[in-house]
């Protein structure tokens, strides 16, 4: 008998790192049909301002077939889409959050910007959001609840309520398989203690350059790669500079890395630490944002600074110096499980398949086929 499946019908209006690649995992790993419309990965705020006027025009032109849900990211107005496009508002939603663009709750005054209330009214229009994080989700609920207070008009009717009630966390899928063979084929010798990947591409770089200044005037050995733009660095140092968008260079650094760094502190999600412990590398990240809720806790004590140069110096030489945390192996495994594109995508499609049974039936397929629309 054949099984029953879905057809996704997903809009990504920013289609580039963690977007592209959790939707890849998707179409490889998901047991149901899902039909992609994408954007390029530029100017987020354009997105969140047009996006869902694209993509209505586009489905008004060529159609897609059969939707049984409808999933989309945070990075369109939702709400828009469903005006223009009211006959798909009758079908179950998904706002996947892998960040949030509201302002800061602590922000006074009025409305800066015409899209800081997109993400509140995507929110609002969705059958339910996921967020990528714990953090994610305390985040977003803490922006939306700042929005509402400062703006009396959203007061008469408080979304946050029916917000908390149909928020729920779901892990991206991380093509985890690829990253473990990856490291299990390279040859032992290229990993080494003092081999250390630094991730300049958001965080701290005053810190991250005080950190290293400090390890070259201590004139400890260190071979330094460096993902992204980092300058100011003493000429001792020499680092391997990695393009941002090449993750195929970042996937084998990782196979030589003994140490990742980072001082990104309000991340929402990180899939290149996820990565990096899955391939044996010891990360040493922020005390905030998603790195205590996403490391093992018996990893904490080792991994998690508190934003000082000094605390970045005294973890990088406890993790060439000393051994690692007990019960490495076990603890990461734990970790990362729910990230690992298998695990992960049964997940959704379980959740997936609850949504739509609860408003409409499911049509036995015996085909499977996905269509991916790139439009610029």
């Amino acid at each position: 008998m054949a099984r029953q499946q879905l057809d996704i019908l997903a809009l990504e209006p920013f289609h580039g790192g963690v977007r592209r690649t959790m939707l890849e995992a998707i179409s490889r790993c998901s047991r149901h049909r899902w039909t992609i419309l994408k954007l390029p990965a530029r100017r987020m705020e354009r997105r969140l301002l047009v996006a869902a006027t694209w993509f209505a025009e586009h489905l008004s032109r060529h159609r897609v077939g059969r939707v049984d849900a409808l999933f989309a990211s945070e990075a369109m107005n939702l709400a828009e889409f469903f005006r223009l496009r009211p006959q798909l508002a009758k079908k179950p939603s998904v706002v996947y959050f892998h960040d949030n663009q509201m302002p800061d709750p602590d922000q006074d005054g009025v409305l800066e910007s015409p899209t800081d209330l997109v993400n509140l009214s995507s929110a609002t229009a969705a059958t339910e959001i996921w967020f990528n994080s714990l953090y994610n989700l305390r985040t977003f609920l803490s922006r939306a609840s700042g929005m509402v207070a400062r703006h009396p008009e959203l007061q008469n009717a408080n979304p946050l309520p029916k917000l908390t009630a149909k928020a729920h966390l779901v892990p991206p899928p991380i093509d985890l398989a690829t990253a473990h063979a990856m490291a299990l084929e390279a040859p032992a010798d290229r990993r080494d203690p003092r081999f250390v990947l630094v991730d300049a591409r958001r965080g701290d770089h005053q810190v991250l350059r005080e950190t290293l200044e400090a390890i070259a005037r201590r004139r400890e050995r260190i071979h330094l790669t460096v993902i992204g733009r980092l300058d100011g660095l003493p000429d001792s140092l020499r680092p391997t500079v990695l393009d941002e968008r090449d993750h195929a260079a970042h996937a084998d650094a990782l196979t030589t890395t003994s140490v990742l760094l980072s001082a990104r502190t309000d991340a929402a999600a990180d899939d290149l630490v996820v990565r990096a412990m899955t391939t044996g590398c010891l990360p040493i990240v922020p005390n905030s944002g998603v790195y205590p809720d996403l490391l093992p806790e018996a990893f904490h004590e080792r991994c998690l600074h508190d934003g000082t140069a000094r605390s970045l110096v005294s973890l990088l030489l406890d993790a060439w110096y000393l051994a690692r945390p007990g019960g490495y192996e076990m603890h990461v495994e734990e970790a990362v499980a729910p990230f690992d594109a298998i695990n992960a995508c049964k997940v959704i499609d379980e959740r997936l398949e609850k949504l739509a049974a609860g408003t409409v039936s499911v049509r036995v397929a015996t085909g499977r086929s996905r269509v991916a629309v790139s439009m610029s």
